[in-house]
């Protein structure tokens, strides 16, 4: 639609390019039949042109007042996804199948300005009203272009369907996953506002070692924390960063850290969120973040194959691990006890190092596929893997103990309770299991089959006698243990 109401424009999957007179009772009329189907249409925001593409990457440009066709503009290799036009209709924006973006001049035909995907294709673009801006929505996230600067000015791993740009360029709104996001141009702050009244994906939680606080990664490159107890969260941080993909507490609960892929290291006084402030930017990546269970210690690694070992009290690295140029650890855990540090690769097996002398103990086979994640209490260690298997060792002698199979996909979290009785584990089958660590037993599986209420994570709270879950739609359920079991469904608090 114009900006005034006076035209609108539409297509249907077959047929010519249709344009109304809004201004009074509408009357459609069609413009011309297209050699094969209109994928996309635009209005300019003053109703004098409008522009449609179709099969094939051709694109045709129309006079409102005239109907007359004014020009054909190909370049595009394949099917036009989406289009825009500028507000006086001179400039027009392309996304194509072909994984290709191209900006046009309306008067002579010419690109003035173009990109391309690496890989996949462009969902939606949108163009600010003088030209300047575009956003792009495909397989590489969303980005803001500074069109004659050919600079990206902002950018989010995050894919919606839709984009659209506010009128002053200052926000950008998106769809997908349920929920409509919004983005500030100039900080890169994101909102997403739910549309079935949740909030982000719980990607990564964490509980203080006194169970004072809670800790959550979000979807929104967000960190929440909230107090035990307590309905009330905090967001820490949000804005440009990739999504964290681990929070973790340190041994005394006086320090919170988290990473992203982006390699981005922050640390907080959780009693004084404020406080917030990177600690270190590694080589951007599948970033891991663990904190020892005995001691001011915490584990980092970006993409370059090394571990780190900081002191956190000193705030200064004091050890790796690993060489530089190998391939990248994902995840890592430190044994209870703090002395081990258990480290997984990518068809590399687990690396075992003795954290005090650096030196490599062994290398465990879990199995033939990668491990997702890690947990360690008392004297035992889990990995669940990437077929749906979790595997036990003992954390001194490395001895295989119990190989636990019930999951139909992979493991995404696993957890073990403070005294290493319990396995905890959410599989991507939206399962959510609890195991005899000694036997091997399945003792309960909740499942969940509810689309805003899909389990992500989940962590034993202290004392293990209860657990929380956060789900894909940003909520966080306790369950607590009755008779030992979860017998009739665990309360939800």
């Amino acid at each position: 639609m114009s900006r005034d109401g006076s035209r609108i424009a539409a297509i249907a999957d077959e047929g010519p390019v249709w344009l109304g007179d809004g201004s009074r009772k509408t009357r459609m009329r069609g413009l011309s039949k297209p050699k094969g189907r209109w994928l996309s249409v635009a209005l300019s925001a003053d109703g004098a042109r409008v522009a449609a593409a179709g099969e094939q990457g051709w694109i045709q440009l129309w006079d409102t007042r005239s109907g007359r066709l004014l020009r054909t503009l190909r370049g595009n290799k394949q099917d036009v996804q989406d289009l825009a036009l500028s507000a006086d209709g001179r400039l027009l924006l392309a996304g194509s199948k072909d994984a290709t973006i191209r900006l046009w001049d309306t008067r002579n035909g010419k690109q003035v300005w173009g990109v391309a995907e690496e890989e996949g294709r462009f969902h939606s673009v949108t163009l600010s009203a003088d030209g300047t801006r575009a956003v792009t929505s495909g397989s590489s996230g969303l980005r803001l272009w500074d069109i004659p600067k050919e600079h990206v000015l902002a950018q989010t791993p995050y894919h919606p369907g839709l984009v659209a740009l506010s009128a002053d360029a200052l926000f950008i709104a998106a769809s997908g996953n349920n929920a409509l996001w919004l983005m500030d141009t100039r900080s890169g702050q994101r909102f997403r506002l739910p549309l079935d009244g949740y909030g982000d994906e719980i990607e990564t939680l964490s509980i203080s070692p006194d169970g004072g606080y809670i800790a959550a990664g979000s979807y929104s490159s967000s960190v929440r924390l909230w107090k035990a107890g307590q309905d009330v969260s905090e967001d820490l941080v949000s804005g440009r960063g990739q999504p964290p993909v681990a929070v973790g507490f340190s041994q005394d609960g006086q320090r919170l850290l988290s990473a992203s892929r982006d390699g981005v290291v922050r640390l907080w006084n959780p009693r004084e969120p404020a406080s917030g402030r990177i600690l270190v930017k590694l080589p951007a990546g599948p970033t891991v973040l663990a904190t020892s269970p005995a001691g001011p210690f915490a584990v980092l690694s970006g993409s370059d194959g090394v571990l780190r070992l900081w002191n956190l009290e000193e705030e200064k690295e004091v050890r790796r691990y690993g060489e530089e140029g190998g391939a990248a650890y994902y995840p890592v855990v430190f044994s209870a006890d703090g002395k081990r540090l258990f480290a997984a690769r990518e068809e590399h097996g687990v690396d075992v190092w003795e954290v005090e002398t650096g030196q490599q103990v062994k290398r465990l086979e879990p199995s033939g596929y990668e491990v997702t994640s890690f947990a360690a209490s008392g004297e035992v260690v889990a990995a669940g893997t990437r077929d749906g298997h979790i595997q036990l060792w003992k954390a001194q002698t490395l001895e295989p103990l119990v190989r636990l199979s019930g999951h139909e996909y992979g493991i995404r979290t696993v957890s073990l309770s403070g005294d290493g009785k319990r396995v905890l584990s959410v599989g991507e089958d939206s399962t959510v299991r609890l195991w005899d660590a000694k036997t091997g037993a399945q003792q309960e599986c909740k499942e969940f089959h509810i689309s805003n209420d899909l389990p992500i994570s989940a962590v034993f709270e202290p004392g293990g006698q209860s657990f929380l879950v956060g789900n894909n739609a940003g909520v966080i359920h306790r369950f607590v243990f009755e008779h030992s079991s979860l017998g009739g469904g665990g309360q939800v608090k």
